[in-house]
């Protein structure tokens, strides 16, 4: 069986030609789930620390304002 080295040449550029074409999709893929990794720590965090405050006694109106406030920085 004599292949020639055409046809790998050939087969490995089109594996090539459509790995190109698949990392423009698979990078932001994988950037967004990293994102929402990021965001599901913070997410938990802050429920934590909303808990703790709702304990030692801040009514709920100061937690919102406090919140608020440092989402208004985050904005900027």
């Amino acid at each position: 069986m004599d292949m020639s080295n055409d046809f790998f040449a050939k087969r490995l550029a089109a594996i090539e030609e459509a790995r190109a074409r698949r990392l423009p999709v698979i990078e932001p893929e994988e950037t967004a789930q990293t994102r929402v990794d990021q965001l599901n720590r913070v997410i938990q965090l802050m429920v934590d620390c909303v808990t703790k405050m709702r304990l030692t006694g801040p009514p709920d109106k100061e937690i919102a304002v406090l919140l608020r406030a440092a989402a208004d920085e985050l904005d900027q």
